[in-house]
């Protein structure tokens, strides 16, 4: 048991990740490398399709951001800081293995 499984989860994702937020401890600004995470997510740049709300493994962190393996996309993809409209999350290895089943993923386009 890790805890998320006695949240109320439901097929909605946005109302998933506003249970799974309140949960959540915000872990700082900068993620690290080979950590989970989640947050809310807001791509600026036009004519894209992008995850609202990324389940991701942290992969390289830069100045201007870093990049993530997202389970929901199943590929690696590049999150900048000014459109990260969250806190980072960290999730334990339990709990990112939990959330892959749940109904998170968010895509919108541009």
């Amino acid at each position: 048991m890790n805890g998320l499984d006695s949240l109320d989860f439901k097929m909605n994702p946005s109302y998933n990740m506003g249970v799974l937020l309140k949960y959540l401890t915000p872990s700082g600004i900068v993620p690290r490398a080979n950590k989970y995470y989640t947050f809310i997510y807001k791509a600026k740049t036009r004519g894209i399709q992008y995850d609202q709300h990324p389940l991701v493994i942290c992969g390289n962190v830069y100045q201007w951001g870093f990049n993530a393996m997202n389970v929901h996309w199943n590929g690696i993809r590049q999150y900048s800081w000014n459109e990260v409209i969250s806190n980072v999350y960290e999730l334990s290895d339990e709990e990112f293995e939990f959330l892959q089943n749940v109904p998170l993923a968010k895509f919108k386009n541009t």
